[in-house]
């Protein structure tokens, strides 16, 4: 045996999920864990909450955080994009 190994993981893990994998010998000996983050494949759900200013130079709203807003105009020009904060708030 060469130490390689394969788990089928139910359910998957597609949205960037911190996995902890331990070793764990036939004494019952368990391994520190080693950590690694699963692919996120999974898109964002639409932005919600989105209020335009009062001069209509701001949109704010909220997304999953970290991912990428981007603001285009019906004609398809991009007015702009932000990249959503740790607690899931936008302005642009």
């Amino acid at each position: 045996a060469d130490g390689s190994f394969s788990i089928e993981l139910n359910p998957a893990q597609a949205n960037g999920e911190l996995l902890d994998v331990v070793a764990i010998d036939d004494g019952g000996i368990s391994s520190l864990p080693a950590q690694i983050t699963a692919p996120d494949i999974t898109a964002p759900a639409a932005p919600t909450e989105l209020t335009v200013s009062a001069d209509g130079s701001v949109i704010t709203g909220r997304a999953e955080p970290g991912s990428t807003v981007r603001i285009v105009a019906a004609d398809g020009t991009e007015l702009g994009t932000a990249v959503v904060g740790p607690t899931g708030v936008f302005s642009l």
